[in-house]
């Protein structure tokens, strides 16, 4: 809303109503037609946004309306904004635990935290973490990093060229609006496509596919959105597992040599697009480590030779006399998982048996290590039947809870 500045009629002054001046012989300002019904037009709406009814002996309503809507609903209905989160984890690419890039063009799976990436028909993809420049004004909010999907192989006949995260919960958003945002470039220019998946788990129903939409990428860093209605699930079942879920598929092309970069996807309740919801490190650590966690540093991919630090400890001290000689250590998980998480064991030298305990000496090997006990929680890691002589020893793990 503004002023009639348009309407010369109006007769406005330094762009402001004036009032008549008999004295001085100059008149006074017009009201058009257009611009009174268009300044009641926007009272009216605020009012009726607001689920007030329009009166026209209450003088009192707009600011009525103003208060009705800045209440903060414990049911987050209105205003979403209030409660905006961005619904996605890791979706400014600051999280890599499984290291800055794919083992090789033929391995998808996670790379980034969260964030899966699978191809099928023989394609070859390098996924790896790329940095922003410092100071670069083409994407907002000054990110640190973004993820690129570079197809060094063709491939034929593909039929899967995803990029996806899977939110937990199917009853996420259901039956509401939602809206997507995301930054991307390419190569040339692309199509990509993008949905929306419900999945019930295992024994539900059968999983719903909605298209968010088809976005044109250019050459350049463009920021797209686009808005959807989320299926309710009135008539389906749930499984029984406690897997189910809301996947956000981005579709690639297929059979075709390409770069897709990635930066700054945000999945948000209701029908407008906000900026970018940026959340520290550390938070969105936390977050994605409620999926993944590793004995590693961050930045560490597992399996990496690194010794013993960082590692679990335990300390033999009654070599071959049973019990007594068996390394045990608990880890306590930093975050408590999704579910009972799938564990995985790594040497900490080159030495030695893959996945088994290695003396600090670095001369010894266990032969039974494994996972004891495994909870939400955390888990011990043992050694089996195999005795070993009194030394500390050290041992590398990954807890993985993904959906």
């Amino acid at each position: 809303m503004d002023y009639p500045k348009s309407v010369t009629s109006a007769g406005l002054v330094n762009g402001q109503f004036v009032d008549e001046n008999p004295v001085a012989g100059t008149p006074g300002s017009l009201i058009p037609a257009t611009w009174g019904n268009a300044v009641t037009q926007e009272i009216v709406n605020t009012i009726t946004a607001a689920g007030l009814m329009p009166s026209e002996n209450q003088t009192d309503q707009l600011s009525l309306a103003i208060k009705e809507l800045a209440k903060l609903d414990p049911q987050q209905n209105f205003p979403v904004q209030v409660y905006r989160k961005n619904l996605l984890i890791n979706g400014n690419f600051d999280i890599w635990q499984r290291g800055t890039a794919n083992l090789g063009p033929y391995t998808g799976a996670y790379i980034a935290d969260r964030f899966r990436c699978d191809w099928n028909g023989s394609a070859g993809v390098n996924i790896s973490r790329q940095n922003f420049a410092l100071g670069q004004t083409e994407v907002p909010n000054e990110p640190r990093y973004f993820m690129r999907w570079q197809q060094i192989t063709a491939g034929v006949g593909a039929s899967v060229h995803k990029i996806s995260q899977a939110i937990e919960s199917v009853r996420t958003l259901a039956g509401r609006a939602a809206t997507l945002t995301f930054w991307a470039k390419a190569d040339t220019a692309r199509q990509i496509n993008v949905t929306i998946a419900q999945y019930f788990g295992a024994g539900g129903s059968v999983d719903t596919v909605t298209p968010v939409g088809s976005f044109q990428l250019k050459t350049s860093w463009s920021r797209y959105s686009a808005t959807i209605q989320v299926p309710s699930l009135a008539g389906k079942s749930l499984g029984s597992s406690g897997n189910d879920f809301l996947r956000l598929s981005f579709d690639l092309p297929m059979n075709v040599l390409q770069v897709i970069d990635l930066a700054q996807v945000q999945l948000e309740e209701g029908r407008v697009s906000t900026p970018f919801e940026l959340r520290s490190p550390g938070d969105e650590l936390m977050m994605c480590q409620r999926y993944y966690e590793k004995t590693y540093s961050q930045d560490v991919p597992p399996g990496t030779v690194t010794g013993p630090y960082g590692a679990l400890i335990s300390t033999v001290k009654q070599g071959q006399t049973g019990f007594a000689s068996q390394p045990l250590a608990q880890w306590t998980f930093k975050v408590e998982k999704r579910g009972t998480p799938s564990l995985s064991l790594y040497t900490t030298t080159s030495k030695g048996v893959a996945g088994q305990w290695r003396s600090g000496s670095d001369d010894m090997s266990s032969a039974n290590a494994r996972a004891l006990g495994v909870s939400t929680r955390g888990v011990w890691v043992d050694n089996s039947d195999v005795g070993l002589i009194a030394q500390s020893y050290y041992i590398h793990v990954t807890a993985d809870a993904e959906l």
